[in-house]
C-alpha cells in the first residue's frame, strides 16, 4: 500500500456507521481517497451473509465472526465472569445480527439534547424522520409518517409465514386484552402493545446490511481501499492532530517471522484529516489521551428459554438441524427468493411497558426505578418479549437435536446498570480488555427480568404449539411445584390461572439469570458524546476533545441508551456523521 499511503479519511473498523458514512462519502466525491481498516474478513456475497436464515452460523462456537471478551468475575452474577462478543466483519453487526427491526422511542434522541445541553450530531425530534428516509425502505405497508421509503436497508416481514407469530398475537388478543394490538409499532410513540414483527430483509429475500448496501457498491472505486483482517494498535498525533494509524495483524505475530507485522499509515497533515472509531472496543486506543474513553459502558440484557412444540409445528429447525431439508429450502430461495432460507424465525413481539397499577404490585426494587426514570418518559417501553420458531443455538444444546422447538426470549431496553472497558496495554493491541461490564449491579435491573420471564412463560404456555417446558433452558424450581417445568399435552386455557410464585421459586429464578442473563451485542456509550465536564470524549460534531482531526462516530457515541436494536440508531449515527464530515471537508452531500 505504499503508493496509496496517504488518504483524506481513514477508518478504523468498518461498522455499520462507517460503512453508511464511507459509502455517503464516496458517492458524494469520487476523488476522496478513503481508507477502511477492519479486523474481521470481508462479506460480500458469503452466503451465511447473505442468505437471511443462515445467522446462526455466526453464533456456532467455531465461528469467526466475533472475538469474545471475558469481562472481570462479578459478584453481582454469583462469580461468573461474563463473556461479551464483538463482531469483526465488515459490515459490523448489520452483516451477522438477527435482523430484527426494532426502532427506539422519540425520547431516546430527544434525551441526548436534553440530557447533555448541546446540540448533538442526531437530529432534532423535526428532523429525524429525514435520516430514516435516508437509511430506509420500508416494505411492509406504504405511506406511514414515521417510515422511509427511498433508502438503502430496507424492511420486509420476510420469506414466508410460520405461524408461530400468529399464535403469539391471538395470545395476546384473548389473555392480555388491555395491551393493544396494531400493525407496525415502530413509530417512536408505541410503548406497550403487541404487532407483527419486521426483519431487515430485501423483497429478493437476502439481508438488508449496511456494507453491500453503502460500501460495496464503491469497492470499485480505486480511490476507496477495504483492508481487512488487520488491528489498529494506534492512533498516531502530532502537535495535538491526528495525522494517521499505526496497524498490525488481527492475529497476533508469530515471533519467529521475519516479515513486517505492522504499518503506519497517514492522513492529509491538516484540520480536515479525519480517523474514525467504530466501536467500543477500538475506540479505547486513544484512551491514554482521553480519560473518560472506555466509562458509560451499556447494553441490553436478556435471556431465553425454549418450549416443546409438536412435530408438524413449523419452525426453522428443519432448516438449522437437518441438512436434506436446508437443501430444499435453499433450491426455492435461489428461484424466487422465498422460503425458510429469507427468514429469521421471528414473526411477532411484544413491547412491554407497565401500567402505574401493574408497577404498584411489582418488587420494590422494580418500582424504584420505575419512579425514578420509567415514569418520566412515557413513551420508552421497559422490555421486548418474542418468540422464535425454532432454537439458533443447536450445537449448545446437542441432546435436543431433531426436536421441533420453540424460543421465548425476553429483553430489557433500559439497564440501570453501567460498567466500564479499558486497554491494559499501550503497546499490545492483542492483549486482554480491562473489563467490567457490571450487568446486574442494581437490583432493579433483575427485578425487571424476573417479571419479564413471568410474563414471556405465562403467553408461551397459552400458545396453541405448547407441550410444556424444555427444563433445562428455564430456572430450576422444585419438583412437583406448581411452578415446576414439565412436559404436556396441549397449552392451558386462556382464562387459566397464572402461576403462582413462592419467594423460593422468585429466589430460583433469580439464580437462573445470574447465571445465564447476557448482553445482547448492543454495546454502546464508552466515548459519550456530552460536555467534557461531564465525563464526555466527543463534541456536538463528533470531534474527539483536545485532538484535532480525531472523531468518533457509532454506538459509543451515546451518552444514553436507546431501546432499540442498536442497528437502527447506528444507521442513523451514520447518516448524519457523513453530513458533518461532508461539512468538514468541504464536499457537498445534501442534508436529508
Amino acid at each position: 500500500m505504499a503508493e496509496s499511503a496517504v488518504f483524506d479519511i481513514i477508518f478504523v473498523g468498518a461498522g455499520t456507521a462507517a460503512c453508511v458514512i464511507a459509502g455517503r462519502l464516496a458517492a458524494a466525491d469520487p476523488s476522496l481517497k478513503i481508507l477502511v481498516i477492519e479486523r474481521g474478513e470481508h462479506t460480500r456475497d458469503v452466503p451465511n451473509v447473505v442468505q437471511p436464515s443462515r445467522f446462526v452460523e455466526h453464533l456456532a462456537p467455531n465461528s469467526t465472526s466475533f472475538s469474545h471478551h471475558a469481562g472481570k468475575p462479578s459478584k453481582h452474577l454469583d462469580g461468573r465472569a461474563p463473556v461479551v462478543s464483538c463482531v469483526r466483519a465488515v459490515g459490523g453487526g448489520s452483516a451477522v445480527n438477527f435482523m430484527v427491526y426494532v426502532r427506539g422511542a422519540a425520547s431516546d434522541y430527544d434525551d441526548w439534547a436534553r440530557k447533555v445541553n448541546m446540540n448533538i450530531a442526531v437530529p432534532p425530534r423535526g428532523k429525524r424522520l429525514n435520516y430514516y428516509d435516508s437509511s430506509e425502505t420500508f416494505n411492509p405497508m406504504p405511506g406511514r409518517p414515521t417510515h422511509g421509503y427511498s433508502g438503502p436497508i430496507e424492511v420486509s416481514a420476510g420469506g414466508t409465514n410460520l405461524g408461530i407469530g400468529n399464535q403469539f398475537l391471538q395470545v395476546g388478543k384473548v389473555y392480555d386484552p388491555e395491551c393493544p394490538q396494531v400493525d407496525d409499532h415502530m413509530d417512536f410513540k408505541t410503548p406497550n402493545a403487541y404487532s407483527p414483527a419486521y426483519m431487515c430483509v430485501d423483497v429478493t429475500g437476502k439481508r438488508s446490511d449496511a456494507a453491500s448496501r453503502y460500501l460495496y457498491p464503491h469497492s470499485d472505486n480505486p480511490n476507496v481501499k477495504i483492508v481487512v483482517g488487520k488491528r489498529v494498535k494506534r492512533v498516531i498525533i502530532e502537535n495535538g492532530c491526528a495525522v494517521g494509524v499505526e496497524y498490525t495483524l488481527e492475529v497476533a505475530p508469530d515471533p519467529s517471522d521475519p516479515s513486517p507485522d505492522k504499518e503506519l499509515i497517514t492522513a492529509k497533515g491538516d484540520s480536515d484529516g479525519c480517523s474514525l472509531c467504530r466501536d467500543v472496543w477500538i475506540s479505547n486506543y486513544f484512551g491514554k489521551v482521553r480519560d473518560c474513553v472506555g466509562e458509560n459502558y451499556q447494553d441490553h440484557y436478556g435471556a431465553f428459554s425454549m418450549y416443546h412444540v409438536p412435530d408438524d409445528t413449523d419452525t426453522m429447525d428443519d432448516v438449522w438441524g437437518d441438512p436434506e431439508a436446508d437443501a430444499g429450502w435453499l433450491k426455492e430461495w435461489k428461484a424466487h427468493g422465498t422460503g425458510k432460507i429469507a427468514h429469521n424465525g421471528i414473526e411477532a413481539m411484544m413491547k412491554v411497558r407497565l401500567t402505574a397499577a401493574q408497577v404498584a404490585s411489582t418488587a420494590p426494587t422494580l418500582q424504584s426505578r420505575w419512579e425514578t426514570f420509567f415514569k418520566h418518559h412515557p413513551d420508552k417501553s421497559m422490555a421486548i418479549i418474542q418468540p422464535l420458531a425454532g432454537f439458533p443455538l443447536p450445537a449448545y444444546y446437542p441432546m435436543l437435536a431433531g426436536q421441533k422447538l420453540l424460543m421465548m426470549t425476553h429483553y430489557i431496553l433500559y439497564p440501570e446498570s453501567i460498567g466500564s472497558v479499558h486497554i491494559a496495554s499501550g503497546e499490545d493491541a492483542h492483549a486482554p480488555f480491562d473489563f467490567d461490564p457490571n450487568i446486574c449491579s442494581k437490583p432493579g435491573d433483575v427485578a425487571q427480568l424476573t417479571l419479564f420471564y413471568k410474563m414471556s412463560r405465562e403467553r408461551a404456555r397459552r400458545m396453541s404449539a405448547y407441550r410444556g417446558e424444555v427444563a433445562a433452558s428455564h430456572p430450576q424450581f422444585p419438583e412437583g411445584n406448581p411452578a415446576a417445568c414439565r412436559e404436556a399435552a396441549g397449552p392451558v386455557s386462556m382464562d387459566a390461572p397464572d402461576i403462582v410464585y413462592s419467594e423460593a421459586d422468585d429466589a430460583a429464578i433469580v439464580k437462573f439469570h445470574l447465571e445465564k442473563v447476557t448482553p445482547t451485542f448492543h454495546s454502546l456509550g464508552t466515548c459519550a458524546m456530552k460536555p467534557r465536564q461531564e465525563g464526555g470524549v466527543v463534541d456536538s460534531r463528533l470531534n474527539v476533545y483536545g485532538v484535532k482531526g480525531l472523531k468518533v462516530a457509532d454506538l459509543s457515541i451515546c451518552p444514553t441508551n436507546v431501546g432499540n436494536n442498536t442497528y437502527s440508531t447506528a444507521l442513523l449515527i451514520g447518516e448524519k456523521a457523513a453530513i458533518i464530515i461532508a461539512q468538514d471537508l468541504g464536499i457537498e452531500l445534501r442534508e436529508a
